[in-house]
């Protein structure tokens, strides 16, 4: 059929806060049916300092391996431990 147009069903976002909720919506739902807004958002960049440290060869390896299975690079990977880390560290 050339031309014409499409019928869409019309998808409401859910009002939840919970992720777990958002997040199976986003999952099943043709998001191209939703009614999307254009808004200016600013993202704060952390500032973030040099630090050199030194790790056997095999920690390093495994890191690697671990960050590419989550498709990440290293360096981002062994920041997001690291912060997982803390955050553990403080609530206990």
């Amino acid at each position: 059929m050339k031309g014409g147009t499409t019928l869409r069903k019309e998808v409401n976002l859910p009002a939840s806060d919970d992720i777990e909720r958002l997040a199976d919506f986003f999952d099943r739902t043709d998001t191209q049916a939703l009614d999307w807004e254009d808004t200016d958002v600013e993202f704060e960049k952390p500032e973030l300092v040099h630090v050199s440290v030194r790790l056997p060869k095999e920690d390093v390896a495994a890191i690697k391996r671990a960050a590419r299975k989550k498709g990440l690079g290293y360096t981002t990977y062994i920041r997001m431990v690291l912060r997982e880390a803390i955050k553990r560290e403080a609530g206990s």
